[in-house]
């Protein structure tokens, strides 16, 4: 088309017809709009103030509109009662032969595009109120017509856009993302091979829906078929007896392709599912309070185990009319599952569950019913096939329910026979099963049961079902009986050690295969950071090029730690996410060992070794397999974790790179020897961060001792701001050990969130300072940055190796970003009274180039004597610049009675005078010092807040200094 204005104007070559149609007679073609005739859109009565929905058909051997058109007009009107519904007539060519009509389709989406733009010109119409809805070959004719509009539609949605010749066109001759400004598109037959695949089977738009995964509909399945043998016969059911005239031939890139042509019987059997797409649009507008949700999910054997019930960061989405219009730079591939009529919503569950054995079974394709009971209703013997059961298995699978039965209480597992005799009958195989974790894709809730009766279920083929109820110690929140659980631990840990709990262990011990670690390597994507959408096997090389591993990037292992939930928490995706944020390009593994994380404490920690070695002989893999560079090896562990990544590293044949320990746990670790536990020998650089040790409880939750290169104490590794630890101690007479739950988590995970803001904030990167204990850094004796004294914290942490491990000092904000800026204060008392010792409440206010701190509580760790320097550490939360001025004020909390004593003892009956000489001030972050004198005009002996100003000259007079009077 040489000429683009001269095509679009010549409006001769129109044959498509545009009917305007009403909500009152919603079948009836009573008014055209033509295009080149502007009459005609008045006496259509069409209103330029309303959105316009343009509907095209497709295929038809009838040369008729199907029964669809007008119930899509009428619930269109429903949902939209003030709008403009046009059905494009392309009748006389949609009812060729398929290649022909296919064919036509580029000519049709010609006509629709002049009539577009002809009616937005003649109108001034607005682009955005514009919406294309095409079913079969009418959603490639809708993009076509996409394509040629001067200006971009609104939106177009594909119902089951057409397979044959589609399949493998380019994007100018299909729907696809660049047609409009929204493309959303369901996908209902995509059966069968590419090429005989009735709908296209490739995303063609930017969210594109597979509702059961989109081939067999419920409804559309062989029980229907066998049911239209029934009444309608063989002949018009079956392909096979067609007649030779009744088959179609195409030419495409793989050869001759033939289509039998199908009576009008077979025509109803295949559109069931093609014209599924149809009525789940039309569900979406008529029945707005029963919204369908789809999920995102990298295949449908993925979403069919329930991995993908996720709607953080758009995972989710509305079906159909009410879609959230979201474009990403790749179509968006979601699933979801329906009932067989309308309304279609379903409730989507994730069921996972872990089988223990005493001995070894295996099992394949076992039939099981599932019964859930919730506050509103129940659902009993859903039947699923259960594909693998194996002993010592973590197994996840969805489960659907068609009505809604609210939050979950109680669930039955029922393993039925797959015969009349299950062998053998007189020593049946049996499973044990502690919990269930069920996760709710509508509501996003995730919710732990126990087995009812003791610690175990018990499941074998036959036998009576197993019952679990909701942990009500867990439905909080799952993830603080596991830091409730780790405090225990660490309480009884003696206890342990003593064989008090020894049976109980042994028991679990005997239920847990401790010859083989089941340890899985899921690769993650930046886009779908909680996902486990791809796991890279050892001895498999080609699940790295099916997870896309690049072996030149940088690549993290993270590990987590102990569980009790036997999910990952919440933290793993957020680490996850912020490592890709700041390597675009890196692989991020995360390492799954929760079948045996989730034992009771002591036994997860005696098995972190195995779990290692597993880890370790993973690295050696990768080097031998794909050259990978070990120093670009990262691992990351928290809790237990950080000592699993110590025996990985240290069972690995060569050193990786760097191990960062996140809290290493405590219990079974602390003052053991270097080769059971993390270690510096681990790797060849490791640092570690200590947020929860044994100074804030005499216990040790996180290890206490120095483990790494580099072992940094934010906060002095005790009491972390905004954990509030302390108010959950008093709490602890009134509620039990459970008001702890998320003071503990918060103290011990807050080691991964000041990594996580390590990576994030790169900008404002925390520094930590080399120092012999903690209350020498409370005095801010240890702002120094000489010969590598002090280091940045967490991800961007100088890699220093000494042959002692470094311990080094931070403090932080509540919350993120968690960086503050320290000041070491130095100031020299001088009194009358040379033998005066007291504890008053000093403040201090800065003021600098870029702002104030103001009122600043020095911490006063001794008596304030006389004659002698005393050195503080002050912290701001906001960087004020350079330092111009000081504020100090001194508050006496002496008692009177004690003071008057004082001064009656030492023979001075008038009150006593405090002198300050000057403060000098040291700023961690910059390395500056500053020397600050009295501000001018400032005498008196009764003054009670001080200013300094930057020293002018050097100091001349003593009569100049100030006195602070006693309050």
């Amino acid at each position: 088309m040489e000429n683009a204005t001269e095509w679009m104007t010549d409006f001769t070559d129109i044959e498509s017809k545009f009917s305007f149609r009403t909500s009152e007679e919603p079948e009836e073609d009573l008014c055209y709009i033509v295009s080149g005739q502007p009459q005609t859109i008045k006496e259509c009565n069409f209103n330029p103030d309303y959105k316009t929905f343009i509907i095209i058909h497709g295929w038809t051997v009838t040369g008729m509109f199907e029964s669809w058109v007008p119930k899509l007009v009428t619930a269109l009107f429903e949902r939209e009662p003030t709008s403009n519904v046009i059905v494009v007539d392309w009748l006389s060519r949609a009812q060729q032969h398929y290649p022909t009509s296919a064919a036509y389709t580029k000519l049709v989406g010609k006509d629709v595009a002049k009539f577009v733009n002809w009616l937005q010109a003649e109108i001034d119409y607005p682009w955005e109120k514009l919406h294309l809805l095409g079913y079969s070959l009418g959603a490639h004719v809708a993009g076509i017509a996409g394509l040629l509009t001067r200006d971009k539609v609104n939106r177009i949605t594909g119902m089951d856009p057409a397979g044959p010749t589609f399949e493998y066109a380019d994007a100018q001759s299909t729907l696809s993302p660049d047609d409009a400004l929204f493309v959303d598109v369901l996908h209902t037959n995509t059966r069968g091979s590419p090429d005989r695949s009735i709908g296209i089977q490739r995303p063609v738009g930017h969210i594109d829906i597979y509702p059961n995964g989109g081939t067999f509909q419920p409804g559309c399945d062989l029980q229907n078929t066998m049911l239209m043998v029934a009444t309608s016969g063989l002949r018009s059911t079956f392909v096979l007896h067609c007649p030779p005239q009744d088959v179609l031939r195409f030419q495409n890139h793989k050869g001759l392709i033939s289509f039998p042509l199908f009576s009008a019987d077979m025509d109803q059997i295949v559109k069931c599912s093609h014209e599924r797409s149809i009525h789940l649009f039309i569900d979406s507008l008529v029945n707005q309070e029963q919204q369908s949700l789809a999920y995102r999910c990298s295949s449908k054997d993925s979403f069919n185990k329930g991995m993908c019930l996720s709607c953080r960061k758009n995972r989710c989405n509305k079906v159909g009319y009410s879609v959230n219009k979201i474009r990403t730079r790749r179509s968006s591939k979601m699933y979801m599952k329906t009932r067989d009529m309308m309304p279609y919503k379903v409730f989507h569950y994730q069921v996972k569950v872990h089988f223990f054995s005493k001995k070894k079974i295996s099992y394949n394709d076992q039939p099981m019913k599932i019964s859930l009971f919730g506050i509103h209703g129940e659902k009993e013997n859903i039947p699923y096939i259960m594909p693998t059961l194996d002993t010592n298995t973590t197994v996840s699978f969805l489960l659907t329910t068609d009505t809604e039965i609210g939050e979950l209480l109680m669930v039955k597992l029922l393993w039925e026979k797959d015969s009349l005799i299950s062998w053998p009958w007189w020593n049946p195989d049996i499973f044990h099963i502690r919990k269930l974790r069920i996760k709710s894709g509508e509501t996003q809730s995730k919710v732990i049961f126990s087995a009812k009766e003791s610690e175990f279920s018990y499941l074998s083929r036959g036998g009576e079902a197993a019952v679990f109820v909701k942990d009500k110690e867990a439905q909080s929140s799952r993830k603080n009986q596991s830091f409730t659980g780790l405090f225990v631990a660490a309480l009884e840990e003696e206890n342990f050690s003593n064989g008090v709990f020894g049976n109980f262990l042994e028991d679990l011990r005997d239920l847990s295969d401790v010859n083989k670690a089941n340890v899985k390597f899921s690769l993650r994507n930046p886009s779908q950071p909680d996902d486990d959408v791809c796991y890279i096997v050892r001895g498999k090389p080609e699940t790295l090029n099916s997870c896309d591993f690049n072996n030149t990037s940088k690549t993290f292992l993270v590990i987590h730690g102990w569980t009790v939930s036997g999910l990952f928490e919440s933290w793993v995706e957020k680490l996850v996410a912020a490592l890709y944020d700041r390597e675009k390009n890196a692989n991020v593994i995360v390492v799954d060992w929760l079948d045996t994380a989730q034992n009771h404490y002591a036994v997860a920690a005696q098995n972190t070794k195995m779990v290692g070695q597993e880890i370790g002989l993973f690295i050696d893999w990768l080097e031998e397999t794909i050259n990978i560079p070990l120093e670009k090896l990262h691992l990351i562990g928290y809790s237990l974790g950080a000592h699993v990544a110590g025996f990985a590293g240290s069972h690995a044949t060569n050193k990786v790179g760097r191990i960062t320990g996140l809290d290493p746990a405590g219990p079974d670790f602390e003052g053991v020897h270097a080769h059971r536990r993390l270690s510096p020998d681990d790797a060849h650089f490791v640092d570690v961060l200590h947020t929860f040790t044994r100074g804030s409880l005499g216990l040790s939750i996180g290890i206490e001792q120095p483990v790494g290169h580099v072992d940094i104490y934010p906060n002095g590794g005790s009491f972390q701001p905004g954990c509030n630890l302390r108010g959950a101690l008093e709490k602890i007479a009134s509620y039990g050990i459970l008001a702890m739950n998320n003071a503990i988590r918060c103290e011990h995970e807050r080691s991964i969130h000041l990594y996580i803001d390590s990576l994030l904030n790169e900008e404002e990167a925390s520094r930590a300072y080399s120092c012999g204990s903690n209350d020498m850094f409370d005095r801010g004796m240890c702002l120094q940055c000489r010969k590598n004294r002090c280091n940045t914290v967490g991800y961007k942490v100088s890699k220093v190796r000494k042959a002692r491990s470094v311990k080094m000092f931070t403090r932080t904000r509540g919350s993120m970003p968690f960086r503050v800026f320290h000041y070491q204060l130095k100031i020299n008392f001088l009194g009358k009274i040379n033998h005066l010792e007291t504890e008053p409440v000093l403040t201090v206010s800065l003021y600098g180039t870029n702002g104030e701190a103001e009122d600043l509580k020095l911490n006063v760790q001794e008596k304030i004597t006389t004659d002698k320097t005393h050195s503080f550490l002050v912290i701001t939360e906001k960087d004020i610049g350079d330092l111009l001025m000081l504020k100090f004020k001194w508050e006496e909390t002496t008692s009177s009675l004690l003071t008057l004593f004082s001064s009656w003892w030492y023979g001075d009956s008038t009150n006593f005078d405090v002198q300050i000489h000057k403060v000098r001030v040291r700023a961690g972050e910059t390395q500056k010092k500053i020397v600050l004198c009295l501000k001018d005009h400032q005498t008196g002996s009764s003054v009670q807040e001080v200013v300094f100003v930057k020293c002018r000259e050097p100091w001349r007079s003593l009569s100049k200094r100030p006195k602070l009077k006693s309050q």
